[in-house]
């Protein structure tokens, strides 16, 4: 292990150091977001660099300049396109890994661009060598949510064990979130290096991409998970980020056969969901929709093709992930002969690592009153609630385990007008500002303009369009979403078409 003290400068130990700007709670819609990369070169020196022009290259002789021997001239390139971020290969010598996978095809053939999201890694690695000393890693990071930040700790300035939790004292890393268990984690050291180890934990740790259950030695640029929260491993230190920022969601080429017949219900649909996005499905009778949720969210796994959250391959680490998603059905599940407190009560007592405390379970309960609207009838019995505020408490229902990604099937229905708007605002304030990834089946556009995109599931389950509401107008021509509908169904295979193009 390198500890020299040209080292230690490079990281200021301890420091925490904020790379954001506040902006606006509804920034993707109004501004650009401000865009950083958090570098770390050869140097072992952690720098960041504002992404500040539409297009910016990284490599030895690129607008971002590399120092790494394993870097190409022009290795990699970052576009800003409608307020999106993406990155591709520029058919580079080594590559680029994207959060755990390899992205390049080959070799002086650029790759597709991705879109990216808060919090995405990027690596350019020394092939079959995790842990060369010329590797680079790199942090994308918006200002979508905000006081989000990253940290970083020395950890031979730290006892051994040093402990991650939801309850560790200021010698440790705590985690706020309730799904960390009180000693969730700990790293320690021996001659070999640093190990972590899972301290009998509710919902796991994960180390690239894996859960572990053994104690396992870090190498450099190991990507560990623990609740919501990221951390990186390098050299005797951690990188992290403890702020809320949702879940970024990759649906690649998924598809769902039933029966004998192999009938296709939903067909290669490909796309990525951004942290902190409110996500609209929309389409027509036969089109997948709620199909279409189930896959994404685990419930009903793809017959083809992978979902991964934050890297982590949903279907292989389900259990691992299941606490971070929240689930609310169309028809609400709700104990009618239960005041609203009571309900959520018990909800609490069944979905909280049994080491909370009453204190904390009392906390959460009232944190999630107050976030859905819902002080005023924590008394009243739930029979006696209106439409709008069930529907409320079903949401409430699913805050108190505080999971990063809400998936809704539609939860406005038999709702009026004014009732709908209202829920819809609340779920915006929850993906913008509590810092939640939402993504709702609806059948009803008034309130289209609130979210951020929209997934259009044509007949076949087939995807049509992605992208933002305004955009879908120009897409399809028409002058209100509710008129593509009809497009649609009459020359499905030109839009599906016509998407992938887009896309």
């Amino acid at each position: 292990m390198n500890t020299d003290n040209s080292y230690s400068n490079g990281f200021n130990d301890d420091k925490t150091v904020s790379f954001f700007s506040k902006v606006s709670p509804y920034a993707k819609q109004n501004i650009k977001e401000t865009a950083y990369l958090i570098i770390i070169d050869s140097e072992r020196i952690i720098k960041t660099v504002e992404l500040n022009k539409n297009e910016m290259t990284i490599g030895k002789h690129g607008d971002i300049v590399l120092h790494s021997s394993i870097v190409s001239r022009i290795h990699g390139k970052f576009t800003e396109y409608m307020g999106e971020y993406y990155y591709n290969d520029e058919g580079s010598l080594n590559g680029t890994e994207l959060n755990g996978t390899q992205i390049r095809i080959e070799k002086n053939v650029p790759s597709k661009k991705y879109n990216l999201g808060n919090g995405d890694v990027i690596k350019i690695f020394v092939p079959d060598n995790p842990s060369h000393p010329e590797n680079v890693l790199i942090i994308f990071s918006t200002g979508s949510v905000s006081n989000s930040k990253w940290s970083y700790i020395n950890l031979y300035n730290k006892a051994s064990p040093f402990f991650i939790g939801r309850s560790v004292t200021a010698d440790g890393l705590r985690i706020e979130s309730v799904q960390a268990s009180k000693i969730h984690a700990i790293i320690y050291r021996t001659s070999n290096g640093f190990y972590i180890a899972d301290q009998n934990s509710l919902n796991g740790v994960a180390v690239n991409g894996k859960r572990i259950f053994e104690n396992r030695l870090l190498s450099d640029y190991d990507v560990i998970c623990i609740a919501n929260t990221k951390i990186i491993y390098l050299s005797g230190y951690i990188i992290f980020n403890t702020s809320p920022n949702g879940v970024r969601l990759e649906i690649n080429n998924i598809s769902k056969t039933v029966n004998s017949n192999k009938h296709t219900i939903l067909d290669n649909i490909s796309l990525t969901i951004n942290p902190c996005e409110l996500v609209a499905v929309i389409g027509g009778s036969g089109a997948g929709k709620t199909t279409f949720l189930n896959c994404i969210n685990g419930y009903e796994p793809a017959t083809s093709g992978t979902v991964c959250m934050d890297g982590l391959n949903l279907y292989d680490n389900y259990s691992l992930l299941k606490s971070r998603i929240g689930n609310v059905p169309q028809s609400d599940d709700l104990y009618d002969y239960l005041s609203v407190y009571n309900f959520l009560k018990f909800t609490a007592m069944l979905r909280l690592p049994k080491d909370i405390s009453k204190q904390e379970r009392q906390n959460r309960i009232n944190d999630v009153l107050e976030i859905m609207g819902l002080e005023e009838h924590k008394n009243k019995l739930i029979k006696k609630l209106s439409g709008g505020q069930k529907k409320r408490v079903s949401i409430a229902m699913e805050m108190v385990s505080d999971p990063d990604i809400f998936f809704l099937d539609e939860p406005t229905s038999g709702l009026d007008p004014e009732t709908e708007t209202s829920l819809m605002k609340q779920l915006k304030k929850l993906s913008s500002e509590i810092g939640k990834t939402i993504i709702v089946i609806t059948h009803t556009l008034q309130n289209i303009h609130l979210f951020d995109k929209i997934v259009f599931l044509a007949p076949g389950g087939r995807l049509c369009y992605y992208g933002t509401p305004a955009s879908a107008l120009e897409f399809f021509n028409v002058t209100t979403i509710s008129d593509a509908y009809e497009k649609v169904r009459n020359n499905t295979d030109y839009f599906v078409e016509k998407c992938k193009k887009y896309q």
